[in-house]
Order: structure tokens, then C-alpha cells, then sequence
């Protein structure tokens, strides 16, 4: 069984009370929410602004929901451009806490009650929730693999630090 640990919790402390300041649907439907200011950019050249904490999906179905109705999903539209737009009428406050409801599903709230579905449904070893911290820190979530924390600037050990709770 998986659950969200306290290394995890101790690294996103900080990013409590930040504001959603960045959102975008991309390729494959991915969700990206930046949280906070704009992150100096060191090294090469990236093409988005992209804030102090990334969290998001590459490959999961999400969904926006807020008092049991859901606001908007990954499968609200065929195309990422148009689900840009829907996501552009959804208010998106700060961060308040993240949450994982089962083996799978992790739950981001935020502080206006809204509330970031991530449902992995696939069976790959890839993450499938990641959150881009400060100073080059990592936090992965796989379904085979539970929670990971290690660098976002370099490639990990052959043995990343897994996090598996035990049952």
C-alpha cells in the first residue's frame, strides 16, 4: 500500500499558501500547474515560464472539481488547445494540501476548494504525478513504484529512493 509519507509532506510545507500562477494542457492532455513566482532559468534556455513548484501529469486522466460537481477533465475535449481555454475559466486558488485517496489516485486541494484529480490508468513503471520542487528536487509518483524524491538536474542512482509503505 502506498501512501503519501513524511518525507513528502516535509518537502512541500513550504509550497502551502503559494498561488496557482501557471496552467497549461499539453501534449497527450498532460496537466501543468505552476505555483508561486517565476523560477530563474540557469543553463539553457527553456521554452515555457515556469514557476518556483511544477506539479502535474504526463499521462494520467485529471479532473477539476469543487463542491461533488466536476468543473473540467481531461476528456471534456480531442484537443489539448481546447481544453487550454476551458481551463482558463476555472478559478484556481492556492495550494493547500495533497492527498492520496487509494493505491492510485492522489487528490492536490486547493485553498478555494477546488481540487486537482490525478487518476493514473495505465499499468507502466513511469510517473504518473510529479511535482518539480525548489533547488532541483524531485517527487515522482509511479504505480508500481510508489513515492520517489531525488534530483531534477541529474540523472538518479540506479536505485532511486523508493517509498513504499508497508501494509
Amino acid at each position: 500500500m502506498y501512501a503519501v509519507n513524511n518525507s513528502v509532506f516535509q518537502i512541500i510545507e513550504e509550497l502551502k499558501g503559494e498561488p496557482c500562477t501557471r496552467r497549461e494542457v499539453g501534449e497527450r492532455k498532460s496537466l501543468s500547474l505552476g505555483f508561486g513566482n517565476l523560477e530563474e532559468v540557469t543553463g539553457r534556455p527553456r521554452k515555457r515560464a515556469y514557476r518556483k513548484w511544477e506539479l502535474g501529469t504526463y499521462d494520467s486522466t485529471w479532473r477539476l472539481v469543487q463542491n461533488g460537481a466536476v468543473l473540467c477533465g481531461s476528456d471534456d475535449s480531442e484537443t489539448s488547445n481546447e481544453l487550454d481555454l476551458i481551463l482558463e475559466n476555472v478559478e484556481l486558488g492556492g495550494f493547500a494540501s495533497l492527498r492520496q485517496s487509494n493505491d492510485l489516485d492522489i487528490r492536490i486541494e486547493l485553498d478555494n476548494g477546488v481540487a486537482v484529480d490525478i487518476l493514473p490508468a495505465f499499468r507502466e513503471d513511469d510517473d504518473c504525478f510529479h511535482i518539480f520542487c525548489p533547488e532541483d528536487r524531485y517527487i515522482g509518483f509511479s504505480v508500481r513504484g510508489g513515492w520517489r524524491i531525488g534530483p531534477s538536474n541529474k540523472p538518479w542512482s540506479d536505485e532511486p529512493r523508493t517509498m513504499k509503505v508497508p501494509s
